[in-house]
């Protein structure tokens, strides 16, 4: 595969879930805990995908979606967002920022790595 996946969470044990599951697929991996972090390996890795956490702290999820969409070198990059909420808020908030999907915590790992694999393809 080949494929190259930032997973941005400050939950180390969820990184560690979605590192071992995305490595077991053949992805490779780089993870990072908050949204400064996420920046500084987005501008010097430019991955092919971002599962990025919405709540963070320094920067939020949604402010690292934004700061991205406006970056000429990061703004065709997917993002799948991750939320531990259940509102209709954050969906709604994450794809009228550019969001390609959205996952609410807890989630089975066959249903992240479904929706990798959709927001993969769809973004060839």
């Amino acid at each position: 595969m080949g494929y190259r996946v930032l997973v941005v969470d400050d939950s180390e044990v969820l990184r560690k879930i979605v590192s071992f599951n995305l490595i077991k697929e053949g992805y490779s991996v780089q993870e990072a805990k908050d949204g400064r972090e996420a920046l500084e390996k987005l501008r010097q890795e430019k991955p092919d995908l971002v599962i990025l956490d919405i709540m963070m702290p320094y920067i939020d999820g949604f402010e690292v979606l934004r700061t991205m969409r406006k970056d000429e070198n990061l703004k065709e990059i997917p993002v799948i967002m991750l939320t531990a909420k259940g509102g209709e808020s954050d969906p709604k908030t994450a794809l009228e920022l550019g969001a390609n999907s959205f996952l609410t915590k807890p989630f089975s790992p066959l249903k992240l790595l479904e929706e990798v694999r959709r927001v993969i393809q769809r973004g060839k």
